[in-house]
């Protein structure tokens, strides 16, 4: 049975089967890689092979994942200059670290603040009306605490991610197979496009599917400044979005009455395999990443208003890895700081484009000589990969 866990957030493994040669120099630089993992061995495995250690490529060290304000894309009148601006700084950190913070991104944080509040109301519900919606094995509904584990090295039984889960997708149906346009009927296709099993006499369902809209939207105008920064047609991305079928999740993080188990975290390290994710959180706090070239895991930092955006694996594939789908975490914070140690709601947007969307490398990623990396590949086959 296809798992949401692995569809959503699948682990970054590629690459992990090296030749030997390549073998050789991980197993010596193995203890590194293992501090970096946090001492998980499956993470410094990969971490690893993505090349994830200072030394391995020569980048500026981060202090901070950097804050970019979308306005001269987004409001009138246009402003050439600071278009340009923008595009060079998100040129810079898909480079550096394929995460940046978006301030001037027209959502509505009243919007954003009501959906979190739906969803706190919900999963304060009692637990058979949440499981009157469980997702049981579907890719929406709900999740229930301690269900779910992810990660590079993840153990449900034994590691569970200490959290609650809410996901939606697509709310528009599917034309009807053989129409112009329609995605090819496939096991991905009825995967994604499953109904979302909402709860009744509640407000979570409109709020929800409001900031769905507003998301999707956004990650539209993101495609088009993202193609304008690669040099290539407006369209080129976007033309691979009609019929999408993206996601967003509203998810609890509890307050912790216990030390969590060794190793245990909030939600465990790994990329994200869609093209790009944008999250929005009522309290900061807990989100960490690896930026390729740095020593230690650098924690997120974003304002209230912001939107914080990252990289998929799909926009590896098609820079050649230019740009990259960094790794991140959700670290548990220490149970008696009462400071710290408070619920909060994360809520994130995942794109999904077209199931039959052609994925390759972009010619104009690749040097002189350079061949690329990945294989063309489809969104719809990509997802199948991370099925079995």
């Amino acid at each position: 049975q296809i798992v949401w866990l692995k569809f959503f957030l699948a682990t970054w493994v590629s690459n992990c089967g090296a030749m030997a040669a390549e073998s050789t120099k991980r197993e010596r630089d193995e203890p590194d890689y293992l501090r970096l993992a946090g001492g998980d061995p499956a993470a410094a495995r990969c971490i690893a092979a993505a090349g994830n250690k200072s030394g391995d490529v020569k980048r500026q060290r981060l202090q901070t994942v950097p804050v970019i304000d979308l306005q001269p894309f987004l409001a009138e009148p246009v402003s050439e200059t600071g278009q340009a601006k923008v595009a060079t700084e998100i040129a810079s950190a898909c480079e550096e670290v394929g995460f940046f913070v978006i301030t001037g991104h027209q959502v509505s944080l009243a919007q954003l603040q009501r959906c979190a509040a739906e969803a706190k109301a919900f999963f304060a519900l009692p637990t058979e009306d949440k499981g009157a919606v469980a997702a049981n094995g579907r890719a929406y509904g709900y999740f229930p605490m301690t269900s779910e584990a992810l990660g590079y090295d993840a153990d449900v039984a034994k590691r569970p991610d200490l959290r609650e889960a809410f996901s939606m997708g697509p709310q528009e149906p599917l034309p009807p197979p053989g129409t112009p346009g329609a995605p090819v009927p496939s096991e991905v296709v009825d995967f994604c496009y499953q109904a979302t099993p909402w709860p009744k006499n509640t407000g979570l369902e409109e709020a929800m599917t409001q900031c769905y809209e507003s998301l999707a939207k956004l990650a539209d105008q993101l495609l088009r400044i993202f193609a304008r920064v690669l040099k290539l047609e407006e369209e080129f991305f976007l033309s691979k979005t009609k019929h999408h079928a993206s996601s967003l999740r509203t998810i609890l993080y509890p307050r912790l009455l216990e030390p969590p188990l060794q190793g245990q975290l909030r939600c465990g390290a790994h990329s994200d395999i869609c093209t790009v994710t944008i999250l929005w959180q009522d309290v900061h706090g807990g989100l960490e990443v690896l930026p390729r070239g740095c020593d230690d895991w650098m924690e997120v930092r974003c304002p209230e208003d912001g939107l914080i955006v990252n990289l998929g694996d799909l926009f590896a594939r098609w820079t050649n890895d230019r740009w990259l789908s960094t790794p991140h975490r959700v670290v548990c914070p220490p149970p008696h700081d009462p400071e710290l140690n408070i619920p909060r709601i994360s809520m994130p947007f995942f794109q999904i484009l077209h199931a039959d969307a052609e994925v390759a490398c972009i010619e104009s990623c690749l040097a002189d000589g350079e061949k690329p990396k990945h294989a063309p590949t489809t969104q719809g086959q990509d997802l199948m990969t991370h099925f079995k």
